[in-house]
């Protein structure tokens, strides 16, 4: 029993020392542990997070793969202890920077044209450099001749505060939120999961 202790102590730490750009954060509730991971990077990271646990209800099943944000912070688990059972986990994550492939016709970026107001009449797509989910979204919308607006916040910095102003409108309260955000006739979609399938609702 020990032996077993020990090893597992060894394992964290080197997980531990593994991970020092990703700070798993800890919120505990009277009978829950709610997990997140804040990205201390300039970077998005694809991370991959998992779990051991005894005795827990648990919210999502381990591991756990995200794409996160350049500083971002996002809930990954919710560890529910049943009342009177004796309870206990461990968790490990690794990641791996994403990296941005730029073609010939992105090299100038920054010259891009970006949307800086919201358009009722079509689909507000909010988006980022380096968002693989943006990318494949707008790329979904330019092949499918669906007409959009995107508003690129990386280019046009207030795109980020009415981006945020209507997400807050939403009923939206966390500080970081997994792109890209859409407005569609007048609801505000935000941490899309399964972005393929939603992406196909859409006319």
């Amino acid at each position: 029993m020990k032996n077993v202790i020990f090893l597992f102590l060894l394992t964290t730490s080197i997980l531990t020392a593994q991970v020092q750009d990703i700070e798993i954060i800890e919120e505990r509730g009277e009978s829950t542990i709610l997990l997140y991971a804040q990205n201390n990077t300039e970077d998005e990271l694809d991370i991959t997070f998992k779990l051991e646990s005894i005795g827990f209800v648990l919210s999502e099943k381990s591991p756990i793969n995200k794409l996160l944000a350049p500083k971002a912070k996002q809930a990954l688990i919710t560890l529910t202890a049943p009342k009177g059972v004796a309870c206990e986990y461990s968790s490990g994550i690794s990641y791996k920077k994403v990296k941005k492939v730029v073609s010939a016709s992105d090299s100038g970026r920054k010259n891009r044209m970006t949307g800086v107001q919201i358009n009722t009449t079509k689909i507000n797509v909010f988006t980022q450099d380096g968002c693989g989910r943006c990318e494949y979204l707008v790329k979904y919308l330019d092949d499918m001749k669906i007409p959009y607006v995107e508003l690129n916040t990386s280019i046009h910095d207030p795109n980020q505060a009415l981006m945020f102003e209507k997400l807050q409108e939403a009923g939206f309260k966390g500080n970081s939120v997994q792109m890209p955000v859409v407005i569609h006739n007048g609801k505000t979609e935000y941490n899309i999961k399964d972005l393929a399938a939603w992406a196909k609702k859409l006319k």
